[in-house]
């Protein structure tokens, strides 16, 4: 791979082909994560959601990655189980004793709002993180713990909010032991990311840049494990959504129990795939052998693969310096596609699809004020 970087090294190049700005907004997550935590603070929440045994984060895309995040970041400290329910309907054990936090960044996504309205005929304590729409509406008229925060962009772009968010939601009901000091050293471990990662760096000392200019034409391939497994699943959907193509995301060690027998076939696109290891100071010593093990693997099957080494202290510094690495990869790769990296166009049609005229998504539903006893 050549180090001259073409078009990645041409501001008025990645601002002809990123008309909406998607790197303006990668740049902005250290702000928002500043920011989501400083309003949180001054949250209240009522004694049952400070009593749950375990909570239920409803979301979708951009809005339910937060969840994962939190669950794989603090993993060592949440006091009760977190888990994302993304689709329509709650399993059987989101009960009155399970806090569910409702999260979308619109406020009108459809299988949110089911799920959330679900929650209120079992009388579960509902939280909500959004901007508004319908699902602020209700938060509002129901006197439900609202954690809103600044509309505009897309809701993957948001990514800092609906992490720190619920983060610091959960440390006001009790689930999870966080202070100012470490997301102040994230956030500006993210400042660090931007300046050694952005687009004013050249590529022939940019990391990104490179790696974006190695994905052309090929699937990439995510691979991460403990936290950094929730970060392969943001890479994958980042690449999907900002670059516009096919990508997969896999976790160590489970990938070495099933994942590595089908390396070579089919054989015509092992020549089209780079795999790609996040990695990190906190991996288990076996998962880094098991990646070392996992590449030599690849290599006997004429499958590309590259360690990417994830930089933080913490563990939150390094999920937030490896978030803005895969959004700045992916907004790259995006450029060097010639493909406006913000727009989603097949998603929305496929939402224009789904709607019925008679119907707005979301009138009419999500209403605990229709239940006989307070949900909250």
């Amino acid at each position: 791979m050549s180090l001259s970087g073409g078009a990645l090294d041409d501001a008025g190049a990645i601002a002809r082909t990123d008309r909406s700005g998607m790197i303006v907004q990668v740049a902005g997550i250290p702000g928002q994560i500043r920011d989501a935590w400083a309003r949180s603070r001054s949250l209240d929440l009522p004694g049952r959601h400070g009593q749950a045994r375990g909570v239920a984060v409803l979301g979708m895309g951009g809005s339910a990655i937060g969840g994962e995040l939190v669950r794989a970041t603090w993993s060592d400290r949440l006091r009760v189980p977190v888990e994302v329910i993304r689709g329509y309907e709650l399993p059987a054990w989101v009960t009155p004793d399970v806090l569910v936090v409702a999260s979308s960044c619109s406020g009108a996504t459809e299988e949110t709002l089911a799920a959330v309205e679900v929650a209120f005929t079992r009388r579960c304590p509902v939280a909500v993180i959004t901007t508004g729409g319908p699902l602020g509406a209700v938060a509002t008229k129901a006197s439900l713990p609202l954690l809103a925060f600044p509309a505009g962009g897309q809701p993957r772009a948001s990514v800092g909010y609906s992490m720190l968010l619920l983060a610091g939601l959960l440390e006001r009901a009790g689930v999870l032991a966080l202070d100012d000091a470490e997301v102040e050293a994230a956030a500006t471990a993210g400042d660090a990311a931007l300046a050694a990662w952005g687009p004013d760096v050249p590529t022939e000392s940019n990391p990104s840049k490179q790696l974006a200019w190695s994905l052309l034409d090929r699937l990439p391939v995510i691979t991460g494990s403990g936290p950094l497994a929730a970060v392969a699943r943001r890479w994958k959907t980042q690449l999907n959504e900002n670059a516009k193509t096919m990508a997969v995301w896999e976790e160590l060690p489970e990938a070495d129990h099933n994942t590595i027998v089908g390396y070579p076939q089919p054989e015509s696109t092992t020549d089209h795939q780079l795999h790609l290891f996040l990695a990190s100071a906190a991996d288990h010593p076996r998962v880094t052998l098991r990646a070392e093990l996992t590449a030599e693997l690849l290599t006997e099957n004429g499958i590309a693969s590259q360690t990417v080494r994830v930089p933080g202290d913490s563990r939150l510094e390094q999920v937030v310096t490896g978030i803005i690495l895969g959004d700045l990869v992916s907004t790259y790769l995006a450029v060097l596609y010639g493909t406006d990296p913000t727009p989603v166009d097949a998603i929305t049609r496929l939402k224009a699809s789904l709607a019925d005229p008679g119907d707005e998504v979301g009138e009419g539903t999500a209403d605990p004020t229709t239940e006989e006893s307070d949900p909250a």
